[in-house]
């Protein structure tokens, strides 16, 4: 079609009783929502499409938005009395969009008159007639859009040998073409940079089997899922994910719940019906169950709180309910997404019973969650159990593990036939180490040149607060990045280049022991592993690779880091 469409619908007077808040999409349970969601089962989000709704106690709020059950009737009076702010609002979407559409009963078509009478005059279309009628409008209108049919819920065969790698992402975006020499940005807005995702811009090398995204953005208003409310334009569709991350036939989304961001709670943030329908609405191939991580203790506010095994064993009961919910709600659905259990326990013995319960309620996609803070053994006590007990299950689940890598476990891993992994270490070494940042092909590490931004906020913050002479240290920070790139180009010596990068550091007051970074800066100096490295950003960036200032050189390094994991663990692929 290729215009630009808005559908504003009244809400309906059957509403999902489910507690916790659901996308006002999800919320209403009327017969224009049940065309809707029957045909957002079947296909993808229409690209040109976007969704409002208009209700007695929201107004008019994105389909998007997060809403709670409620019970407000809307009436003519009401209608009127808030249409001058709902004419405001719909004006001011519609001016980008080609056509608008309304599906409002009489009661409602009370709110929207000034806007469709005025402004929208010519450019808004009303769907008239009773309820089959509007259906059928509302029917034709998806139809019209050509979205693509919903990708088939995913098969894999499991224990096969092969290990696949989920990349976490949390608004990995950079702005590509961004000027490594003057350290300028190509635009001032990130709007206006059009930034792409570092999986995108390492085309044409892969660096992972897909991107797992948590729901916990749509809590912490951070990454692709961040949560927009209200009259926010973004809340009228949700993100297309695939375009997102540009991903290939054979590369999938894995959302997860993100429970360690709410592990200090008495109950999950997120419920069972909003991750299904979360996970619906945006796309994703693999999804897992809401489950509550069973910690030995927590820390809130600057206090550290034990929970008894009481409470842990709670804890566990509630993933296994949750489970069976979330099951359950995707079957209802028409299995829209491949559901993933997320198992938890308090002993290895513990996980394997809850995988077999698992397997018996019918997961065939197991995640054993809550490993991210163990040590190394008791991961691997608690994979063992696992695996041994999945190998006698028929037909064997595909097992993955949430957020570890674990470099001494990888044999062990492989032996035992784990299916796939995700983690965001090696990308996140790339600034939280002070000397493993860069990793070479050959398996070695190297510390990245720290040359921090003076014009920083808290940087700069810190330095005038310190009475330091910022012009100078602006000066020195200049010569810093003038002499990496002459010594890039062979036109600099290592030791001059090296008396002034720990002199521009020590100007800064770091803590660290220069002569340990001396040493350090000079073996990643004099071995210049980037030039031995064929990845795009090496090949592009040179030195700046290794450099240690921002996040358009931190994240590419990070990137590289992840593409040399996934290199490791499946093969080179170019």
């Amino acid at each position: 079609m290729g215009s630009k469409q808005l559908l504003v619908l009244g809400c309906s007077k059957r509403k999902r009783a489910t507690p916790g808040l659901l996308p006002a999409i999800e919320r209403y349970d009327g017969p224009t929502y049940r065309v809707l969601n029957a045909f957002l089962r079947a296909h993808e989000w229409p690209r040109d499409l976007e969704i409002a709704v208009l209700s007695a106690k929201h107004r008019l709020v994105g389909g998007m938005t997060r809403i709670a059950s409620y019970d407000q009737r809307m009436t003519p009076d009401a209608a009127k009395g808030m249409a001058h702010e709902v004419s405001q609002t719909l004006t001011r979407w519609a001016q980008d969009r080609d056509r608008v559409c309304v599906c409002l009963s009489q009661d409602y078509m009370h709110a929207v008159r000034p806007a469709i009478d005025g402004q929208l005059k010519g450019k808004s279309t009303s769907f008239g007639g009773g309820i089959g009628c509007k259906q059928s409008q509302v029917k034709g209108l998806l139809e019209e859009t050509a979205a693509p049919t919903r990708r088939k819920p995913v098969q894999h065969e499991a224990g096969c040998g092969s290990l696949s790698y989920f990349l976490p992402d949390w608004d990995d975006l950079l702005d590509e073409h961004f000027d490594f020499e003057t350290d300028t940005f190509s635009a001032p807005a990130r709007a206006e940079r059009q930034d792409k995702h570092c999986t995108i811009l390492m085309r044409p090398q892969r660096m992972c089997d897909g991107i797992l995204v948590s729901l916990a953005q749509h809590l912490a208003g951070k990454g692709p899922l961040r949560r927009f409310e209200g009259s926010h334009a973004s809340s009228l569709a949700p993100v297309n994910l695939r375009r997102q991350f540009d991903l290939e036939a054979d590369q999938y989304l894995f959302g997860d719940c993100g429970a360690f961001s709410y592990v200090h709670e008495d109950e999950p943030t997120i419920g069972v019906e909003q991750a299904v329908s979360l996970y619906t609405l945006y796309g994703f191939d693999f999804g897992a169950s809401v489950d509550h991580i069973p910690v030995v203790q927590i820390a809130q506010g600057g206090k550290k709180t034990e929970l008894d095994e009481a409470e842990r064993r709670r804890r566990v009961a509630l993933t296994t309910k949750n489970a069976e919910a979330f099951l359950a709600a995707v079957k209802k659905r028409g299995m829209p997404f491949t559901p993933v259990g997320t198992i938890q326990g308090l002993t290895p013995q513990g996980y394997a019973a809850t995988a077999r319960t698992f397997h018996e309620l019918g997961y065939r996609y197991i995640a054993i969650g809550g490993l991210v803070p163990l040590t190394d053994a008791a991961i691997s006590e608690i994979v063992q159990a696992v695996m041994l007990e999945a190998a006698q299950l028929k037909p064997r689940p595909w097992v993955h593990l949430f957020g570890v890598f674990r470099p001494k476990l990888q044999g062990l891993f492989r032996d035992l036939k784990v299916d796939s992994f995700d983690s965001a270490t090696y990308f996140r070494k790339a600034w939280l180490r002070s000397d493993q940042n860069y990793l070479a092909a050959n398996g070695k590490w190297y510390a990245a040149i720290r040359v921090p931004m003076t014009d920083d906020a808290r940087t700069l913050k810190r330095l005038r607060e310190s009475e330091a002479d910022v012009v100078k240290l602006q000066e020195l920070e200049t010569v810093v990045l003038n002499l990496l790139r002459r010594y890039d180009r062979n036109e600099a010596n290592l030791s001059t280049l090296l008396d002034a990068v720990l002199c521009y550091d020590e100007q800064l007051t770091r803590s660290s022991d220069l002569r340990s970074l001396r040493e350090k800066y000079r073996e990643t100096l004099r071995e210049r592993p980037w030039t031995k490295c064929t990845c795009p950003f090496c090949r592009q960036l040179g030195i700046h690779i290794v450099v240690f200032r921002g996040c358009n050189r931190n994240k590419r390094r990070g990137a590289h880091n992840t593409l040399m994991l996934y290199n490791q663990v499946s093969g080179p692929r170019d």
